[in-house]
């Protein structure tokens, strides 16, 4: 049987491969409406600061043109940000930070105060006329109670995992943000995510990793208390990032907590943290 199969699979590769089997298809997308996109982060201690661009459709080449910055940023806008009676202006001076790395084309030079519960009113007029408002509120910082290195469970292992303790307020809904970066803060964080308290039982939360620690790793461990706002926001451009690789995925929208007449995008909360730096040893 097999000398008769032989040659009529040789003749089907050949009908096959004689065959065109793909097919170009013209899809039409429709038309893109660029948004401003804002993202102010108060950070006790650190200037008041914005970055302030405008969005560009996924297949724009804009990111290849030498121009970049200069059509990505919006320039000549009037920001202001009010709380507890008092009004900062914001000036059209970049500002960068380097540790991690961050830039921003609008910032102050007095800096962002840590009183818990204080309501922050963000205000901006684009050079069009276009308005943009948000709101939110300086929240506790929660500190890292413990860290733990423990080795693994073999007495031959060489390889440690790290815990790290908080104490959740269950009287309330928390949510948090988990950044886990070896060796810098500007590496790629080998951890980055976020949760709520919603299931919590106890008080005491702990964060792991995997037994992938060696001696002499330096470790930059970093809790966030964030708001419900920032929690969404961070959670909605995850998924619509998994979206943008997948062809049969659906849009994900961004749920920002600005709003206004110019139609925004993006997000303006508190960023408070607690940081250790743990160096492995045995």
């Amino acid at each position: 049987m097999l000398k008769y199969l032989l040659p009529s699979a040789v003749v089907l590769a050949f009908f096959l491969s004689a065959c065109n089997l793909t097919q170009d298809v013209e899809i039409e997308l429709p038309d893109y409406s660029s948004q401003p996109v804002v993202e102010c982060y108060l950070e006790p201690g650190k200037p008041f600061r914005v970055l302030l661009t405008r969005s560009f459709p996924f297949f724009d080449p804009v990111f290849a043109d030498t121009n970049f910055l200069e059509k990505t940023l919006i320039q000549g806008a009037s920001i202001t940000i009010s709380y507890d009676g008092k009004t900062e202006t914001l000036n059209n001076i970049p500002s960068i930070d380097l540790n991690p790395l961050r830039f921003y084309n609008y910032s102050s030079f007095s800096t962002v105060e840590a009183t818990p519960g204080i309501e922050y009113t963000l205000n901006i007029t684009l050079p069009d006329g276009g308005q943009i408002t948000g709101k939110t509120i300086m929240l506790p910082k929660v500190n890292i109670d413990s860290i733990v290195v423990e080795p693994g469970p073999e007495a031959t292992d060489t390889l440690y995992r790290m815990l790290t303790y908080i104490t959740d307020d269950l009287s309330q809904a928390n949510f948090y943000r988990r950044l886990l970066n070896y060796s810098s803060l500007d590496s790629f964080p080998d951890q980055d995510f976020i949760v709520n308290d919603r299931l919590n039982q106890t008080a005491s939360v702990a964060f792991g990793t995997g037994y992938e620690l060696a001696v002499g790793d330096t470790v930059y461990n970093t809790i966030f208390h964030i708001s419900e706002d920032y929690y969404n926001y961070i959670e909605s451009v995850q998924l619509a990032i998994a979206g943008s690789l997948n062809p049969f995925a659906q849009p994900s929208t961004i749920k920002s907590n600005v709003r206004g007449s110019a139609n925004p995008l993006g997000i303006f909360t508190a960023l408070v943290y607690d940081r250790d730096t743990t160096i492995i040893k045995k």
